[in-house]
């Protein structure tokens, strides 16, 4: 019967696992390769299920979904305006709840179009 040790619950406790591995499985009288320690490292985390990459690959877009069209975004900026004029609309008449509700929604389409402006830039 094997003895597998157990998963490591943070990433410290697995580089700590991989360098104990690495300390028990490399010759302790031959020199120490650093190359050699970091690939080995590197595997066991792999095994552990992290993964190792740099800043720029971490901090990269996640989506790989196509940028918005400019017909989309118009047509949210266009809907944006109908709700401000909606409110305008329903304060001339007194209706004061339905003019915050067309407020609100202008707010959130306003937002939407101007993210979507900043992810078609960004993915130029």
């Amino acid at each position: 019967m094997s003895h597998h040790s157990p998963q490591p619950v943070t990433p410290q406790d697995a580089i700590a696992a991989a360098l104990d591995n690495y300390w028990i499985t490399s010759d302790p009288g031959g020199p120490f390769h650093t190359t050699q320690a970091a690939e080995h490292i590197e595997a066991s985390l792999t095994g552990y299920g992290y993964a190792v990459t740099t800043l720029a690959a971490a901090a990269a877009r996640r989506c790989t979904c196509p940028p918005p069209s400019r017909g989309s975004i118009a047509f949210t900026a266009l809907l944006a305006l109908v709700c401000l004029l909606a409110c305008l609309a329903c304060l001339l008449n007194g209706e004061p709840g339905w003019a915050v509700s067309a407020l609100i929604g202008a707010g959130a389409l306003a937002h939407e179009t101007a993210t979507n402006l900043r992810t078609r830039r960004n993915t130029r």
